[in-house]
């Protein structure tokens, strides 16, 4: 009997300390982001700022759309790798956070997702796996009165 307590308490504890693992590694990753967020921010801002600067200055239509062609050609570029950065910052995120899962269950995560794994729909609608009631055809005939 106290082997069941002392086995619940120490995953308690374990499913505790994964659980403030977690929070600790989302809080670090936001400021993270939050961080590189704010640097886009002032990139952003600091290349905007050069391409008003310049088109001030064109003195020709061509030259003010040559200028505004290379703003927006920066600028995609710019917000593609923000994005790549941000995708990566996540996605290492989550296999941090999935990491003590995958180890405790013995399974990976195609494994958790393949509905195969949970529920067999030919195993489940076999005649055989159904329980035998007295008074039904096919049950034992030892329950049967």
């Amino acid at each position: 009997m106290t082997q069941m307590f002392d086995k619940a308490s120490t995953m308690s504890k374990t499913g505790l300390s994964d659980a403030l693992r977690s929070v600790s590694l989302v809080a670090k990753t936001n400021q993270t982001a939050g961080i590189e967020m704010v640097d886009f921010a002032k990139d952003s801002y600091a290349a905007s700022s050069e391409a008003i600067k310049k088109l001030a200055g064109a003195r020709t239509m061509q030259s003010a759309l040559e200028i505004q062609t290379a703003y927006l050609k920066a600028s995609y570029e710019r917000l593609q790798a923000q994005a790549n950065t941000m995708t990566e910052l996540y996605r290492g995120l989550a296999k941090e956070i999935g990491a003590p899962l995958q180890d405790k269950t013995g399974f990976g995560v195609p494994a958790f997702f393949d509905p195969k794994t949970f529920f067999d729909p030919k195993a489940f609608l076999d005649p055989k796996n159904f329980p035998k009631l007295p008074g039904f055809p096919g049950a034992p005939k030892t329950l049967a009165a």
